[in-house]
């Protein structure tokens, strides 16, 4: 199957969302993305929204390892401070490979547990090091 890329683009705080959703769009489908789809995320009462983000899902099949690399580097390169990459999922062996500080906010305690037990051990496999080493510019 491949990995799962998720993002999500924070509505109170940009005006052209529906151009930063179109351009992320075209940017997958140059890179060959399997499949994508998105859905709209709330979090909080109706005056007091804690969160409204559009989020995004993307999803690449095994043998685009190479382009999907290039499709997050393109992303963080132009969207930097727009687009949050909120979790990269790696399908075919069920694991989490990143996930944002909310995104763990809002995971179950068990699997928080088992993703931190990874990132503390560094128990990566080479792929997962490539993506690491892009999202957060650090050499594990």
């Amino acid at each position: 199957m491949g990995y799962e890329i998720e993002m999500s683009l924070d509505l109170r705080k940009h005006k052209s969302v529906t151009k930063i959703i179109d351009d992320t769009q075209d940017l997958a489908e140059y890179y060959e993305c399997e499949r994508y789809y998105q859905f709209s995320e709330c979090e909080g009462e109706i005056r007091r929204l804690k969160r409204k983000a559009q989020v995004m899902v993307f999803c690449f099949d095994d043998n685009k390892f190479e382009n999907m690399s290039n499709f997050l580097k393109d992303v963080i390169a132009k969207y930097k401070k727009r687009l949050y990459i909120e979790s990269i999922y790696d399908i075919n062996r069920h694991s989490l490979i990143y996930a944002s500080p909310y995104y763990m906010s809002i995971m179950e305690r068990e699997q928080k547990d088992d993703y931190k037990e990874r990132r503390t051990n560094r128990s990566f496999s080479e792929t997962d090091y490539f993506i690491l080493r892009e999202i957060l510019k650090k050499n594990y």
